[in-house]
């Protein structure tokens, strides 16, 4: 659950809300029925009506809506805002809907109910040749060099007062982790970005994702200490952002996800490093799956299964 410091936050992340405004600037136009989907403070209904358009329906779950309510009324667009506070699978909309804006993403965009939602939206409430903003997003990995990143996972449990604490070790290296740090940039890629899915939210219609095996080759010498997972996003066409390490402008407010390997691994440039990344959706959220194979020795498949 975000809270309003985080909203805060994504509102402070120009790179992010630049292109949303862009984006929603293009397809807006004075007959527009928009359809905001987790407005939380309401900064896209907003711009929707600054934008022209006739219509807005914003839809939230959290409290933040009775704000977002407040900061339409401050702004004189109560009258062509309709708040819910629901999930968007539970409301019918009186009319279609030419525009859907949404940012459902987690630090990936393969979090918690994001695709069934856009999936629902897209099949009830989206008006033929309407807009999705999104249109697509495209998820990228590569196996990277990250000692102080790995290290601080680890640094808790190194024998504290004496203790073996192997067994939170091993449970530690088998989550995956919501990197909101600078500390891995370009010059800690080990392999070439590989993208190895696409989800498209005007065709998507599962949630689950499989990258299949991904064959590559190091391109220096090094040591990998995991997976680096990051995404690019187009809002519509020509219009996007990315959250990578080698992004001119990061969008920096969603991190991206490093998933560990069980040990450092040393690579020489050259050797073949074969991986495979799986992400499934269950009640409680994504259930991750990563295998890496390097000169021989086997990062068994590991499984991270939570709401993040």
């Amino acid at each position: 659950m975000y809270n309003l410091t985080d909203y805060g936050d994504m509102l402070a992340d120009r790179v992010r809300m630049d292109a949303y405004a862009y984006a929603l600037k293009t397809a807006v136009t004075p007959q527009s029925v928009v359809l905001d989907i987790g407005t939380s403070i309401g900064i896209h209904a907003l711009l929707a009506c600054k934008f022209g358009a006739r219509q807005v329906y914003a839809i939230e779950p959290d409290e933040t809506i009775d704000l977002a309510r407040r900061l339409a009324e401050l702004n004189g667009y109560d009258g062509r805002i309709q708040f819910s506070r629901d999930v968007s699978t539970n409301v019918t909309l009186p009319e279609p809907a030419d525009v859907i804006v949404s940012d459902l993403r987690g630090a990936l965009p393969l979090f918690d109910q994001h695709i069934p939602a856009i999936v629902d939206a897209r099949q009830r409430h989206l008006a033929p040749n309407g807009v999705l903003i999104p249109q697509k997003d495209e998820l990228w990995a590569a196996v990277v060099e990250a000692p102080a990143v790995y290290n601080s996972l680890l640094k808790p449990w190194r024998d504290p007062y004496g203790f073996n604490m192997e067994p939170a070790r091993q449970r530690v290296l088998n989550q995956w982790q919501h990197d909101d740090t600078d500390l891995i940039t370009g010059k800690n890629l080990l392999t070439t970005p590989v993208k190895w899915a696409v989800l498209d939210y005007r065709k998507i219609t599962q949630p689950d994702v499989s990258s299949g095996e991904i064959i590559q080759k190091a391109t220096r010498t090094g040591t990998a200490h995991g997976l680096l997972v990051w995404f690019d996003a187009e809002l519509v066409e020509g219009i996007g952002f990315s959250n990578g390490p080698e992004a001119e402008k990061v969008a920096a407010v969603y991190g991206r996800g490093f998933f560990p390997f069980l040990q450092p691994v040393p690579v020489a440039a050259g050797d073949t490093i074969r991986l495979a990344v799986q992400a499934n959706l269950t009640e409680s959220g994504y259930c991750w799956r990563w295998r890496t194979t390097v000169k021989g020795w086997e990062n068994a498949s590991q499984a991270s299964c939570s709401s993040e």
